[in-house]
């Protein structure tokens, strides 16, 4: 999967012999790129035979550093990705193949990578007792243009892929090698960070927004869902939400529509009416398979059998929990659970209720309709975000939080002091973290 703009493709070609007395002898060797708009390089060879190889490449000032490529099955002609380059750097790389149990390895070459593109975002970053990570943040823009991208712990872009156009929010990980991509409002696109396409799904009618995740080789997206109304001056319809899941080959296996278990027009619910009745802005797995929903304009999360597609229970404000006042929580995304007995949510606050963000840590005893915070960790009310965002923990004490429509992404202890800050032109929707991959 390559993102381009002007589809411009140059390449670099290196000559070389592998060896003098015919072990093994490469063709020239292609060094090449799609797009300026894109940070891989791909490197393209043949072999006299069919042999594996892979490629360990690293900066030309850091040999210390060293990273290394998927492994190429054995075959004659191959091409190989180099991914996570930092911009303008001078690296050196060795192809080193395997045949009938020799291994053998090519001279040494070398490159410049590209710079950043125009329109590229710029990043300040800073620390609090030059306090670093080992691995790299995961951020998507919100505007024109759509970018994504991994940074260091210095802010520095090691992986990029920049559109034309404005990118369809919902993106997620899946594991250090690949992610999750609402491509267009109805493609869903699993694609490794070497820039291959596994799964491409077409949801057609079923228009994904938010949310997307990947559960046991099944995709699952939040979906818009109407209900109209009648006899009403100000709205002939509402927008509520469903969940879609589908398998690998693009078979939609199970749906489910709010407004098949509620109805909008019954008082007793207590739910306002209005255009954008229910917000669904995270969808998520509990330990029990069953589906997490967080739905802003209630200032709820809800779970949902994932069989029956009943309501198993509602937790926030008017719902199936007691909670005190230091216990509500407004506008929230970005549910999920961080073991198999605690849940985390972002807490976006609320402009006149409550103008600060947190982290809120919990558990539930169901049986009991028991809620128990854990930890409540806020933001410096510089940080305050009454929309958007995201929190995830990671190292087991450190969170990454998303402050939205601050254009900040920081890292927190779990008392809330604030060890990394970034400060950005471009808002990003949610940040992840991501382990090192090579």
């Amino acid at each position: 999967k390559k993102m381009t703009i002007y589809r411009i493709s140059y390449f670099l070609i290196l000559l070389f012999i592998l060896s003098c007395d015919n072990k093994l002898i490469y063709s020239d060797v292609i060094l090449e790129t799609d797009s300026y708009n894109y940070s891989n390089y791909s490197i393209k060879f043949s072999l006299d035979r069919e042999a594996d190889v892979y490629i360990s490449y690293w900066p030309v000032d850091s040999i210390d550093h060293k990273f290394r490529s998927i492994v190429s099955k054995p075959k004659k002609d191959h091409q190989i990705n180099l991914t996570l380059l930092e911009p303008s750097l001078n690296y050196n790389f060795i192809i080193h193949s395997t045949y009938k149990n020799s291994n053998y390895n090519s001279q040494l070459f070398s490159f410049t990578s590209r710079e950043l593109p125009y329109k590229f975002p710029s990043f300040e970053i800073k620390k609090n007792n030059n306090y670093n990570f080992n691995g790299y943040i995961f951020l998507r823009t919100q505007t024109n243009p759509g970018i994504q991208l991994l940074i260091n712990s210095n802010g520095v872009p090691l992986w990029y892929g920049m559109a034309d156009t404005t990118l369809s929010r919902p993106f997620n990980t899946i594991n250090s090698q690949s992610y999750l991509s609402l491509s267009s409002k109805s493609l869903i696109e699993e694609i490794t960070f070497t820039g291959d396409t596994v799964t491409s799904i077409n949801t057609e009618k079923n228009v994904v927004h938010h949310d997307i995740l990947k559960h046991q080789n099944r995709y699952i997206g939040l979906s818009y869902k109407y209900f109209e109304l009648k006899g009403n001056s100000k709205f002939s319809s509402l927008k509520g939400d469903g969940i879609v899941v589908y398998n690998a080959d693009g078979k939609l296996l199970w749906e489910w529509n709010i407004f098949d278990f509620v109805d909008p027009t019954d008082e007793d619910n207590g739910y306002k009416i209005q255009e954008d009745w229910s917000h669904a802005n995270g969808i998520s797995i509990d330990s029990d398979g069953n589906f997490l929903i967080s739905f802003r304009s209630f200032n709820q999360i809800w779970k949902i059998n994932s069989l029956t597609g009943q309501i198993v229970w509602k937790l926030g404000i008017n719902g199936d929990f007691d909670l005190s006042e230091n216990e509500i929580f407004y506008q929230q995304h970005a549910i999920h659970k961080i073991d198999d007995d605690t849940y985390m949510l972002f807490d976006n606050g609320d402009a006149e209720l409550r103008k600060s963000s947190r982290a809120l840590i919990f558990k539930l005893d169901e049986k009991n309709n028991d809620f128990q915070i854990e930890k409540s960790v806020f933001l410096p009310d510089d940080l305050f975000s009454f929309k958007q965002g995201s929190v995830y923990l990671f190292d087991q004490d450190k969170l990454l939080f998303a402050s939205s429509v601050n254009s900040r992404v920081v890292i927190t202890n779990m008392n809330g002091e604030v060890l990394w800050n970034l400060n950005s032109d471009y808002s990003f929707y949610r940040a992840y973290y991501l382990n090192k991959m090579l």
